[in-house]
């Protein structure tokens, strides 16, 4: 993005963070790192943790019945309740013949192993593909940054962090096919001990599996900016107050985008309709955050 669009979207988050949350954000003067020189802040046994905890789709080696297993136990301890965590995937991955979170997980790890293929054949502005054979895509390495010398509270990137972990499942991300949005985790040198992590991909990415999931839609820089800043506000949401997901209330800003479409998502956003406390993730703590 251009500073100028970089502008529209903090903008963008400081007005939805004041409707949904009451908090009035201020923010210092964006600083441009190479992902290379970031990603070297991060220490080596927190490097090696992440790297223990991905999957490996790149060569085909992961563990799957690992990585079932891990996805049910993982979905258990999210602020949602099964049956709402269900009705959310259930027009990805269809009506479950047991109702548990071993078959739950299962479903849900499928469909992301399925979906990261698409991922795979998505060209990056060099070229290449978006997913090769460095660590800047792994969700894990992400989280691992704030144990290194990061001082920032908000970090925005255009690389797409799309990937597999045996940690962390999300049922929104399974069903994008391992993308992430973003992610609020540990930083050891920031106020409240956390920082928000987003990418920006989504939204000003033309690739036509991704605009087949947002609608058909491509976005205008001014819109791809505008509704990164809405959607990165929900991120806020888990770095401040540490809200959970809730899950099937189009009203709630703490709701996830299942795919891409974020226009409709922020169509239905109701501050009103969803007060603080108006369901259990949306009490405070109600998160366990990917530390």
């Amino acid at each position: 993005m251009s500073s100028e669009q970089l502008q529209r979207l903090l903008l963008a988050t400081q007005i939805a963070s004041q409707q949904h949350f009451g908090v009035t954000l201020k923010f210092l003067p964006v600083e441009e790192i190479p992902i290379s020189t970031f990603f070297l802040q991060i220490p080596d046994d927190r490097r090696k943790q992440a790297q223990d905890a991905i999957f490996d789709f790149k060569t085909g080696k992961g563990d799957v019945g690992r990585l079932n297993k891990d996805f049910a136990e993982g979905l258990k301890e999210w602020s949602a309740p099964l049956p709402e965590i269900e009705q959310f995937a259930r027009p990805y991955i269809g009506e479950l013949k047991e109702h548990n979170f071993d078959a739950l997980g299962t479903a849900l790890a499928k469909l992301q192993l399925n979906r990261i293929e698409h991922w795979k054949n998505i060209k990056a502005l060099d070229g290449d593909s978006i997913i090769d054979t460095s660590p800047y895509n792994e969700f894990t390495m992400w989280v691992a940054l704030g144990y290194g010398d990061i001082p920032f509270e908000v970090v925005i990137t255009n690389q797409p962090l799309v990937s597999v972990e045996y940690v962390h499942p999300a049922v929104h991300t399974a069903i994008r096919g391992g993308y992430s949005n973003g992610v609020t985790t540990y930083n050891k040198l920031s106020h409240y001990g956390t920082m928000s992590i987003w990418s920006t991909f989504a939204f000003t990415t033309d690739d036509a599996w991704v605009k087949e999931m947002r609608d058909g839609e491509s976005y205008s820089a001014e819109d791809a900016a505008t509704f990164a800043g809405i959607s990165m506000a929900h991120e806020i949401g888990h770095q401040l107050f540490h809200y959970g997901h809730p899950l099937n209330h189009s009203a709630c800003i703490m709701n996830p985008i299942s795919l891409f479409s974020y226009r409709a998502w922020a169509e239905k956003l109701s501050a009103k309709d969803c007060p603080v406390g108006s369901n259990p993730a949306m009490q405070p703590g109600a998160a366990r955050l990917a530390f």
